[in-house]
Formats: C-alpha cells, sequence, structure tokens
C-alpha cells in the first residue's frame, strides 16, 4: 500500500492556531501532494481553519499549491532549512522517552549512546550534559557493550581502525576482550567498583545503542536498583532489553 493509499489516522484533537498549523504541516510532509479537502478529511478541522493553517504555511515559505493544481507540496526551502537541523538519531526518540520515565523519583543519571559501523561512539543524549562523557573506546564497559551489538569479524574491523587513529604503541589489552565477550554473553556489564551499569538495546537495525546508568557525586548504585530502573524502561520498550530477571542482588 503506498503512502497516498493508506488509511487516513484517527484526527489528532489540536488546539491553537500554531498547533493547527502544525498538525496540517505534518500532514503534508507525510500525504503530499495532498488537496485541502483531503488535509480537511485528514486532521478533522474545518475547512475555513485548514485553509487558515495552509495561508500561514504558505506565508512563511515552508509550503505551496502546486502550479494548476489545488495541491499542496512541501517546499524547497523547507528542504533546505532541514537538511542544516540537527535530528533525534533513528530509533532514539521511544527510547529517550522511556528513560525519561524510568528515572522519575530516581536518583540515577543516564546517557545513551550510539555506535555504528563507520562512525565513532558518540553520546546523543544524557542526564549530565555538563559532565565530559566516559568513552575512552579500549577502557569504556559502554564502548565494551555497544560492540557486542555486532559480529567478531565487524568488531576486529572497527577496534583496527580505532587503533590506526591511535597510532604506533596502541593495542587491545586482554580485559578489553573480556569485557567484550561479558557484554556478548550478558548484554551488558555491571561495574561494582563504580557503581555503573551498561547494557545494550536489542535493535535490529545497523548501529548499536546502549544506555550508562550512573549516579551523581560520590554515591555508588546497587546492581538491583540498575536492573529495577531498566526493567521500568522495558516497559515501555518490550522486547529491547535482555532478560535482567536472574540478576542477584
Amino acid at each position: 500500500m503506498s503512502r497516498r493509499e493508506k488509511s487516513a489516522p484517527a484526527p489528532t484533537p489540536v488546539s491553537g492556531s500554531a498547533g493547527r498549523a502544525l498538525l496540517i504541516l505534518s500532514l503534508v510532509l507525510e500525504y503530499g501532494p495532498v488537496s485541502p479537502q483531503r488535509l480537511t478529511d485528514l486532521s478533522g478541522l474545518g475547512r475555513t481553519a485548514v485553509h487558515r493553517a495552509i495561508h500561514a504555511l504558505i506565508d512563511q515559505g515552508f509550503i505551496r499549491y502546486q502550479l494548476g493544481k489545488m495541491h499542496v507540496i512541501v517546499t524547497a526551502g523547507l528542504r533546505d532549512r532541514l537538511q542544516g537541523a540537527f535530528f533525534s538519531p533513528p530509533g532514539i526518540d521511544a527510547i529517550s522517552e522511556a528513560v525519561d520515565r524510568a528515572l522519575k523519583h530516581r536518583r540515577i543519571q543516564c546517557e545513551i549512546a550510539v555506535l555504528s559501523p563507520e562512525g565513532p561512539v558518540r553520546i546523543v543524549e544524557t542526564t549530565t550534559p555538563d559532565q565530559e562523557p566516559d568513552t575512552e573506546f579500549l577502557e569504556s564497559d559502554l564502548v565494551s557493550v555497544l560492540l557486542s551489538h555486532f559480529d567478531p569479524v565487524e568488531v576486529t574491523r572497527i577496534t583496527a581502525r580505532t587503533l590506526r587513529e591511535r597510532g604506533r604503541g596502541a593495542q587491545v589489552e586482554p580485559d578489553f576482550l573480556d569485557r567484550y565477550r561479558q557484554a556478548q554473553y550478558q548484554g551488558y556489564i555491571w561495574n561494582a567498583p563504580l557503581g555503573t551499569f551498561c547494557v545494550r538495546l536489542l535493535t535490529e537495525t545497523d548501529q548499536a545503542v546502549a544506555i550508562r546508568l550512573f549516579s551523581r557525586g560520590t554515591t555508588r548504585l546497587r546492581q538491583r536498583d540498575c536492573v529495577e530502573t531498566v526493567m521500568a524502561m522495558a516497559r515501555n520498550l518490550p522486547g529491547m532489553f535482555p532478560d535482567l530477571a536472574a540478576i542477584p542482588d
């Protein structure tokens, strides 16, 4: 079924002119070229409200009418603006929301990290933006957990690239391999001395995603605190975490 043929979603309740304009813009992005009548049907708004929203978006340069047709499309100008915008990495929106919910009323901090086969490790979101993230490739539990997303051949290639970038004298220590094997087998690493818990999300994309739970300051977390927090996340992200139920205190 094509984008234009798929059934219309249930109308989204909105209020205010800005809300109506955003709703119409989202529908043009999804269904355009699209007629005002179709936008009326999709949005659940009245015809007058739809036409006002269309004209407001045209005034901003976001959309326009196609030549000779009463169909609305997104402008090249909006596309050019979006090219320079920072977007949330694929799949992170739902993860960030689940993390935020699980951390409510808990004195636990969290980082969300990603690693693609071609790119470096990146902390894409964190509850402590003023702190320097710990992503030292060969020493970080978080990196080891991210690497466990890939097969051994891919891990060798990623690691070799990192060693080349470090230059002469760089080498892989045995504990790096031990941490990788542990993460590959379990899907997580609990670091008792540091009180940190790193766990990989079971995504189906080429990009690895993992989170690190830790406590700010000198307080150390219990493993059970971390597991309970991850399980709270898992209720909003079913099937994305390894089985943590058997972890002892």
